[in-house]
């Protein structure tokens, strides 16, 4: 009889749990008993799937472990970690360890990557010694797109601003385009990029050099500027030129 009873608890505090959060997320239930078997998320929610879940209705704090995956078709959001931990009151999901986040097919990759769900803003942090890695697709260009590697990186999907610090460097294959700087700031509605703090540009041999440079992806054009009283320095490659014989 002490056993029934003590099933019964148990099953009451998770059909509540499931209840409330069916509610706060719009009529999913992505924390369920172990096996976790996932349900389609409504239109406005998202789901986590995983080997384990765990959901405390104290702390408010729901844990996916192993194998997590992460869904939220609204946004057109897909993503996998290791753990997940979703802070309910604070709408804050952290992921980490081999996380990798795709959205409309830009990739975001980290060790850990935060995702404030109000905010629809990612910051992501790597491994210690390595980078954080981004591409982005450039429609107009086709091919294999921007990459940016930094030691952080955040990515807002409402402003559509990719803001990446510390040791960045941006490669963009399809127009032969090296750059590094100290910070770069993507804006991919505007389609330009700007990177500051000892800034190196290469593309095909040539080199151009300021504090500040802004990529206008479009025109294919760079603006340098330098500290007060520096110049900005430029450096061409001029092929050989054929002489007929």
């Amino acid at each position: 009889m002490q056993r029934l009873t003590h099933t019964s608890h148990r099953s009451h505090y998770w059909g509540w749990l499931l209840i409330w959060l069916s509610i706060f997320f719009g009529g999913i239930t992505p924390i369920q008993a172990v096996p976790v078997t996932a349900q389609q998320p409504s239109s406005q929610g998202f789901s986590l799937n995983a080997d384990i879940q765990e959901a405390n209705s104290k702390t408010e704090v729901a844990t996916a472990r192993g194998n997590v995956r992460f869904n939220y078709p609204s946004r057109k959001i897909q993503g996998k970690a290791d753990l997940a931990l979703y802070y309910i009151k604070q709408k804050r999901i952290v992921l980490t360890g081999n996380v990798l986040i795709i959205q409309n097919g830009n990739t975001l990759e980290g060790e850990s990557i935060t995702y404030l769900v109000e905010e629809g803003k990612f910051v992501a942090n790597p491994k210690v010694k390595k980078q954080v890695r981004s591409n982005y697709l450039v429609p107009e260009q086709g091919g294999k797109g921007l990459t940016i590697l930094s030691n952080t990186q955040e990515a807002n999907t409402k402003t559509e601003i990719i803001t990446a610090r510390g040791s960045v460097k941006l490669t963009y294959p399809d127009r032969k385009l090296q750059a590094r700087a100290n910070t770069a700031e993507y804006n991919i509605k505007a389609k330009q990029v700007v990177l500051s703090g000892n800034v190196l540009v290469v593309s095909n041999g040539s080199s151009l050099q300021g504090d500040t440079i802004t990529y206008l992806i479009e025109e294919g054009r760079f603006v340098a500027r330098q500290k007060p009283g520096i110049p900005v320095q430029s450096i061409y490659i001029v092929p050989d030129e054929k002489t007929d014989k």
